[in-house]
Formats: structure tokens, C-alpha cells, sequence
């Protein structure tokens, strides 16, 4: 009996192993659609065929069993699709015979209301199948007859992991990433498709996905159509590039991108992802956001934002990065006004950033040694700081531990061309070492200044996207980021799939670059050389909107000390794809409350735990 028993357990632990097993083969499809008659069966038997090469979750791109080249509903005609419908029916005995998910978009019919959807369903074994509708319609095409989503953003519990949709556009707001993530989705599945005509420099929203999943923590699987297609007598290119990542913001796989010699080649990309994998990224996300400065996710923003400043600013900047010694403020300082005075003669600087704490160098503050490096408002450091401003008649932004009133702060100060104060910022998101000397500051300020409204974000701040979103939210015209950055602790370099952007703009670091990317902000990093941290240099500017090839990531040397030199200007009248004022408007501000409520609001543990509901609290309507 005992060995029965034994053999028993065995079976029901291996079984339970098997089927909660963290590592997950996937597989993305770079698919050519047609219409429904076409589209279904073909994307059942390469479901069957991938399933067969051992993919857990399948997936293809935005539309791929409706086809998606329609005007008008009534063009539509008969492809368009319900939940569940004609794609849930073919795929789930696909699903169900070879114990796979499957997951695909659709334009989606609602037959109570009437009303389209730009949707993405996916479908498992016994029965399983979950809905998602697409939240940021494009302009365009996308909203013509296809009404935003209002079903939230569902999280599906499933044996190989949490799973979360998000479909093509919604990349372009970050809060779309980071709902699901905060409902712990394991898995993004991402059908995408951005068609687009060859050298036109449009947005291909697998370049724009791929510096994001090691930002939000999150593996992503995504699909995008291939093919070409002519519309208005015109040849539009699907790009492909069926792309995974995993959740340290590394490219697995890749598909080759559509050419005009190999069009409609439906490809299929494998990978293996592991759910279980530490996530330092995630967790320091989770640990260290403060729900209660986001109240302005909240907001309705209209087009006339008296927040705005769109007045065109020419800026010519130097971020200084040198090799600094410990402590030496004097010494370190000597060394500063040296490479900017290298730099300025001749060259109408009017900024400079400088790295985290700037004058004391790359050492961690403890608590054993704060009171060592620790200074007061109008001290040493700040009056040296004040003095470079004036001398060089630059607005500059320099950073220390700051002492007042018995207190310990992580403190930016802003100074103007004359020397004078205009902003003053402290570290409000503060790490585990900072937590145990610093005080946190309490607020999210832009400073009006002579050459735009500025932003600031200290050192590993970068590592909480919200932060970015807020100051987008506030209308930031530049982003100044002093670091002290090694590379170890986070971040990676950028690296989309080659041949969707311009090779020029494949470069950086994927979190300051997305950043520039979300804010619409000019980004503007100051980090050191070497010193005690071992940092890494390549202090840089990024553009708005990077990965098109206007103005790619400019970066300093990786080991030289030098005041490196941007220029730039903005409030530009560009026709790209997005802006800060299309972003704001665009944003569905009604999605965004859990971004807002405290890890303790029993509103937000709710909304986790029915995870694909889209009811934030229920108990609101009671």
C-alpha cells in the first residue's frame, strides 16, 4: 500500500510539475492576412505544426484572422468575428488536441451592441479562452469604425504562466505595459501590425516594443503581419520581425524583417522563456514606486494644458563625465570647471548636467558614511556649483547628499546663467541603502527655465517607469539624469532587431532611451568614468523619437573624461508618428486608477486577485 501510495504521489507531483513548469517554449508568427475563409484554417495548421515542435503559446499578429485592410465596417463585411466565434471555435480544438494556448487578433463584433473592436483573444485546453480589446486606437485607420477598449487589462491565469494581451498602439503608453505587470502577468502576447512604405521612417512597433520588456520586467512575445499590400495604389510592407523577449529585456529570437523578394512567407520563431528566472527589475519596481504621486495618471488632459510650454528653445548642452576620487570636492570640482571651460569657449553653451552627487564622486552613501559627504543648502559644494553656473553663464544642474534641519536628503539643485536657485529637487523613490539614511522627498516638480520646463530624475530613478509617465503628464520639455551607472545593477544596451530602425539610432541604453521615447522629453544623462562604482561613461542625449533616425542616441566616449557637447532644439513642428501632446491626449486616463492606490488599498488587492475582471472595486457599485 505504501508503494501505491508513493507511486501515486509521484505521478500527481510530476504532473503538477509538468504542467506549472516555468521554462516555456514559444513560438511568434510573422503572418500575411487575408480574410477570414483564408486566415482561419491557415493559422490552425500552423498552430498545429508549432504545437507539434513543442510551442506552449503561439502567437500572431493584430487582425490576422479578420484581415484588416477595411474602411468601413459595411468593407468588412463578413470578416469580422465575435467572442467566442468562428477563431475561438478552430483554434480551441487545436488548443485542446495539442495542450497549447493560442493567441491572435481579431476585429471583433459585439452582437449586443453593434459596436467593433480592435481585439486580441487567446484560446487553451479544456475550454479555456480570454478577450482583450485594444485601448489606443491609432489615428487613422485604427479608429475609422473600431471603438476603444472597455474590458480593462485582463490578467489570464493559465497552467504556464499569468498572460496579459495588448495589441499594436498600446505600446505607446506605458501604463498599458504596466497594469498587466502590476497583476503579476509572467507574459505579454503582443499581435501587432504596423504597415508602413520602405523609407518613409515610419513607427514599426516591434522597434518600439523591444527596449521595453527589461524596463517593465515582463517577458513579451510578439507578432507582426508580413507581407505587402497595396492600398490606394500604393505598396504598404507588413515589416515582420516576430520578435521574443525575456524579462531582463533580452532579444531570444527573431524573424527576418519583410523585403519586397520574399513578401508573404508566413515565418515562425521559436523560443524558451522561464517565468521563474529572478527579476530584479520587477521586484525593485514593486518594492520602490510611490502610488501617491501618480495622482496625474487620474487627470483628463485636454488639448489647452496651461502647462505647456511651446515655445522653441535652441539648447546646446555639455553632460560632464569624468573620473572622480572620493570625496575630493575641491579637487573633483577642479576637474569639472576644467572640461566645461575646454568646451565652452565659442560655443553658446547655455547647460550643463553634471553626474550624481556630483563633487563627492561615485562612492555609496551609507549610513555610517553620509555624515562624512553630507552638506547643507548654500555649502561648499552648492556654492562652487553656483559659482560654475555664473562664471560660464550656463543654467546647470548639479546633485549631493544634502543635511537641513537634522535631516538627510539625495538633492538636485537647478541653477539659472546668473548663479540663481530656480528648482530643487529631492530622490522621492529611494533604494534600499538610501531608505536607511535618506529622508524621501514628496513631490514630482518641473522648473520653468529660460530654455524649457525641466525635469529631474536621480540615478536609478530611471527604474521607475511612472516616473517618466508623470513628468510626461506634466509637460517636461527635457529630462536631466544624473547617474552613476555601471551597468550591473540594470539596464542593458539597446538592441532592437535589426532592419525595422535605422542602424544609426540601435544604440544606448534601453531605459534611458524608452525613457526620451515616453516623456517625449529630450533625455539628458550625466554619468562618470570608472572611480569606485566602476562606471561606465557613454553620457548622452536621447531624442524623442529615437528609433526613427531624428536625432539618434548622441553618446560621449565609454572611457574619457570630457564635457561631450548635444545640441538640439525644441518644439519642433516634426511630422513624426507621436508627440507629448498627442500622447497626453491620446492616454486613456479612465484605465489608470491601480497605478494610483497603495500596495495596502483593498480596491487594488481585489483588481489583482480577480485579475481578469475589469472591475477595479467592486465594491463602488454596491
Amino acid at each position: 500500500m505504501k508503494k501505491i501510495l508513493y507511486f501515486c504521489f509521484a505521478l500527481v507531483a510530476l504532473n503538477l510539475s509538468t504542467a506549472f513548469a516555468a521554462e516555456i517554449k514559444v513560438a511568434s508568427v510573422s503572418f500575411h492576412s487575408k480574410d477570414m475563409a483564408y486566415n482561419i484554417p491557415k493559422m490552425a495548421d500552423i498552430s498545429a505544426d508549432a504545437a507539434k515542435n513543442g510551442a506552449k503559446l503561439i502567437v500572431f499578429p493584430e487582425m490576422a484572422s479578420t484581415g484588416f485592410l477595411y474602411m468601413t465596417l459595411e468593407q468588412a463585411g463578413p470578416n469580422v468575428d465575435t467572442f467566442p466565434g468562428k477563431a475561438t471555435a478552430a483554434f480551441g480544438q487545436v488548443a485542446q488536441k495539442y495542450n497549447t494556448y493560442i493567441a491572435w487578433g481579431y476585429i471583433e463584433l459585439d452582437p449586443k451592441t453593434g459596436v467593433a473592436y480592435n481585439s486580441a483573444a487567446i484560446v487553451g485546453p479544456n475550454g479555456f479562452s480570454g478577450n482583450y480589446r485594444k485601448h489606443q486606437l491609432a489615428v487613422g485607420d485604427d479608429n475609422l469604425f473600431r471603438a476603444p477598449g472597455n474590458i480593462g487589462f485582463p490578467v489570464f491565469n493559465t497552467p504556464i504562466g499569468k498572460i496579459a494581451l495588448l495589441v499594436c498602439y498600446d505600446d505607446s503608453q506605458l501604463q498599458s505595459l504596466l497594469l498587466p505587470a502590476l497583476r503579476n502577468a509572467d507574459i505579454i502576447a503582443y499581435p501587432t501590425a504596423s504597415l508602413y512604405s520602405p523609407g518613409a521612417d515610419n513607427h514599426t512597433t516591434i522597434g518600439s516594443m523591444a527596449t521595453l520588456p527589461g524596463w517593465i520586467g515582463i517577458n513579451v512575445v510578439a507578432a507582426d503581419s508580413s507581407g505587402v499590400d497595396t492600398v490606394g495604389g500604393k505598396d504598404l510592407i507588413g515589416p515582420g520581425g516576430s520578435s521574443v523577449w525575456d524579462a531582463q529585456g533580452n532579444v531570444l529570437v527573431s524573424a527576418s524583417v519583410t523585403n519586397f523578394t520574399d513578401p508573404q512567407q508566413p515565418k515562425v520563431v521559436y523560443a524558451t522563456i522561464n517565468t521563474s528566472k529572478p527579476n530584479p527589475q520587477r521586484d525593485f519596481w514593486l518594492k520602490n514606486r510611490r502610488p501617491e504621486l501618480y495622482a496625474d495618471y487620474n487627470f483628463y488632459r485636454p488639448t489647452h494644458d496651461g502647462n505647456v510650454n511651446n515655445i522653441s528653445a535652441q539648447v546646446s548642452a555639455v553632460l560632464v563625465q569624468y573620473e572622480p576620487k572620493t570625496g575630493a570636492v575641491e579637487e573633483n570640482s577642479k576637474v569639472v570647471e576644467r572640461l566645461i571651460n575646454e568646451k565652452i569657449l565659442g560655443q553658446g553653451i547655455n547647460l550643463a548636467v553634471l553626474p550624481f552627487n556630483s563633487f563627492i564622486g561615485n562612492e555609496k552613501i551609507t549610513k555610517e558614511n553620509v555624515s562624512k559627504f553630507a552638506e547643507p543648502l548654500n555649502g561648499k559644494s552648492y556654492n562652487i556649483a553656483s559659482s560654475l553656473a555664473k562664471k560660464f553663464q550656463v543654467n546647470l544642474l548639479f546633485s549631493m547628499p544634502e543635511i537641513t534641519d537634522g535631516k538627510y536628503y539625495e538633492t538636485a539643485i537647478l541653477f539659472d546663467y546668473t548663479g540663481k536657485q530656480i528648482g530643487l529637487y529631492r530622490k522621492s523613490h529611494l533604494n534600499d541603502i538610501e531608505k536607511t539614511w535618506a529622508t524621501a522627498g514628496n513631490e514630482l516638480p518641473v522648473f520653468n527655465s529660460s530654455i524649457g520646463r525641466i525635469a529631474v530624475v536621480l540615478n536609478d530613478e530611471v527604474r521607475i517607469p511612472e516616473v517618466t509617465d508623470m513628468y510626461m503628464l506634466k509637460r517636461a520639455n527635457l529630462l536631466l539624469v544624473p547617474v552613476a551607472y555601471n551597468q550591473k545593477e540594470y539596464g542593458g544596451d539597446v538592441k532592437i532587431p535589426k532592419g525595422l530602425i535605422a542602424e544609426e539610432s540601435n544604440k544606448g541604453m534601453f531605459i534611458w532611451f524608452s525613457m526620451a521615447q515616453h516623456s517625449q522629453a529630450f533625455t539628458l544623462v550625466a554619468n562618470y568614468v570608472n572611480g569606485a562604482h566602476g562606471d561606465i561613461g557613454q553620457s548622452a542625449l536621447y531624442s524623442l523619437v529615437p528609433e526613427e533616425g531624428f536625432y539618434p542616441p548622441n553618446i560621449a566616449p565609454k572611457d574619457k573624461e570630457v564635457a561631450h557637447q548635444v545640441v538640439f532644439a525644441t518644439n519642433q513642428n516634426l511630422n513624426l508618428w507621436t508627440n507629448q501632446q498627442q500622447k497626453v491626449v491620446e492616454r486613456i486616463w479612465s484605465a489608470a486608477l491601480p497605478l494610483t492606490l497603495s500596495k495596502d488599498n483593498d480596491c487594488l488587492k481585489e483588481w489583482q486577485q480577480n485579475s481578469s475582471s475589469p472591475i477595479v472595486c467592486k465594491g463602488i457599485y454596491k
